[in-house]
C-alpha cells in the first residue's frame, strides 16, 4: 500500500516537473505571446476614444425657494400649503422619467450629431444615450442629495448637456407645479363664482316674488280706498301696519305700496341686498389674483461646482494592459503545454509502433 503511494505521489511530482519543464523550454514562445497580446491591449487601450464623465450633484430646494408657490395657501384656506418634499419629489421623478429623457435625446442630442450620428436606428441610439445618462441617489437617503452624471467623448459637451439636461427638467417641474397651482385657484374661483350665480338668480326671484305680493295688495288697498297707512293702537313697532302678517301687507296704504314697488322695480342690482354675496365675492376675487400670479420657484439647488472633466474614465489603460499581459502569458503557456503534449503523444505512438515491429 505504501509503494503504491508513494508511487503515485512520484508520478504527481514527475507530472508537475514536466509541466514546469515544458513551460520553460518553450519560454520565448510564452514571453513572445505575453508580449504580443500586452501590445495588442496597449494599442487598443491608447487608441480608443476616451469617454468622459461629467456630474451634477443636486440638492432639495429651500423653503425660500418655494415660497412664490405657497401665495394664498394656508391651512385654514382651500388651498393647502405644498412642503419642499413635494417639491422636491416632483422633480425627482421627473429627473428619472422616461419623457424627459426622449425630450431631451430628441431636442438636444440627436440635433448635436448631425451628420456624425451612426447609421442605426434611433432605438439603438437612445439606449446607447440612456446607459450614458444616470441619475442616481448619494448614499441611502433618496430624498437628500442626489447625481447626474453624463459620459461623453468630448468633456465640454458632457458638462454642457448634463447642465442643459437638469436646467431642463427643473424648469419642466417648475411649469407642471405652477399649472397645479393654478389649476386648484382656478377650480375653487368656478365652484365660488357658481354659489355667487346661484345667489344672484336667487334673490332676483325673491324680489320678483316681493313685487307680485306689493301688486296684489297693492289692489287690494286701491279697492279698500286706503291710501295712508293704518296705525293701531299698541306700544313699539306693533303700532305699525307693516309689523303685521305679510297677508295684511295692504294696510300699509296704497301710496307707501306704490313707493315701494317702484323702488323694487327700479332697482339695478340685488347684490347690496343679497346676504353672504359679498364674503363669497371677496373670496373668488382672492382665488382670481391666485390664478393670475407669476410664481417664480426652484425646485431643486446645485450643490458645488460644474468642473470641466479632465482624466477620462474609460479606457482603463493600465488595467487593460495589465489584464493583455496576463492573458497573454496563460496563452503563451497553454501553447507550449498544448506543442508538448502533442510531441509526447507522438514520441510514445512511435515507440510503440518500433516496439511491435521489433517483437515481429
Amino acid at each position: 500500500m505504501q509503494n503504491s503511494n508513494n508511487t503515485i505521489n512520484s508520478s504527481s511530482e514527475i507530472d508537475l516537473f514536466e509541466v514546469v519543464g515544458a513551460v520553460w523550454k518553450r519560454k520565448w514562445l510564452v514571453v513572445g505571446m505575453t508580449l504580443t497580446m500586452g501590445l495588442a491591449a496597449a494599442v487598443y487601450a491608447f487608441l480608443s476614444t476616451p469617454i468622459y464623465e461629467s456630474k451634477y450633484f443636486i440638492l432639495p430646494p429651500t423653503v425660500n425657494d418655494i415660497a412664490n408657490l405657497n401665495f394664498g395657501r394656508s391651512n385654514e384656506s382651500d388651498l393647502k400649503p405644498i412642503s419642499v418634499d413635494q417639491v422636491y419629489k416632483a422633480f425627482l421623478r421627473n429627473l428619472q422619467s422616461e419623457s424627459q429623457r426622449r425630450a431631451f435625446f430628441e431636442s438636444i442630442y440627436l440635433p448635436a450629431l448631425g451628420a456624425r450620428a451612426p447609421q442605426s436606428p434611433n432605438g439603438a441610439l437612445y439606449d446607447s444615450f440612456s446607459k450614458d445618462l444616470k441619475v442616481a441617489p448619494v448614499g441611502k437617503e433618496e430624498d437628500g442629495r442626489w447625481s447626474v452624471s453624463l459620459q461623453d467623448s468630448n468633456p465640454e459637451r458632457a458638462v454642457q448637456w448634463v447642465d442643459l439636461y437638469v436646467s431642463q427638467v427643473g424648469e419642466s417641474t417648475s411649469r407642471e407645479l405652477t399649472q397645479n397651482a393654478k389649476k386648484e385657484a382656478a377650480v375653487i374661483k368656478r365652484s365660488l363664482q357658481l354659489e355667487i350665480n346661484t345667489l344672484r338668480e336667487s334673490s332676483h326671484n325673491v324680489r320678483q316674488d316681493t313685487i307680485s305680493k306689493i301688486r296684489e295688495a297693492l289692489a287690494i288697498a286701491k279697492s279698500s280706498g286706503l291710501e295712508n297707512t293704518v296705525v293701531f293702537s299698541g306700544s313699539g313697532s306693533d303700532k305699525l301696519a307693516g309689523g303685521m302678517l305679510e297677508g295684511n301687507s295692504y294696510l300699509r296704504g296704497s301710496k307707501a305700496l306704490e313707493a315701494e314697488l317702484k323702488n323694487l322695480e327700479n332697482r339695478g342690482s340685488d347684490d347690496p341686498f343679497t346676504p353672504g354675496l359679498r364674503k363669497l365675492q371677496k373670496r373668488a376675487d382672492f382665488y382670481k389674483q391666485v390664478e393670475a400670479e407669476k410664481f417664480d420657484i426652484a425646485v431643486y439647488r446645485h450643490d458645488g461646482v460644474l468642473d470641466l472633466p479632465v482624466s477620462p474614465i474609460k479606457p482603463k489603460k493600465v488595467l487593460i494592459v495589465f489584464l493583455g499581459l496576463i492573458i497573454g502569458g496563460l496563452l503563451g503557456c497553454a501553447i507550449a503545454l498544448l506543442q508538448h503534449f502533442v510531441s509526447k503523444r507522438k514520441n510514445a505512438e512511435s515507440s510503440a509502433t518500433l516496439g511491435a515491429n521489433g517483437n515481429l
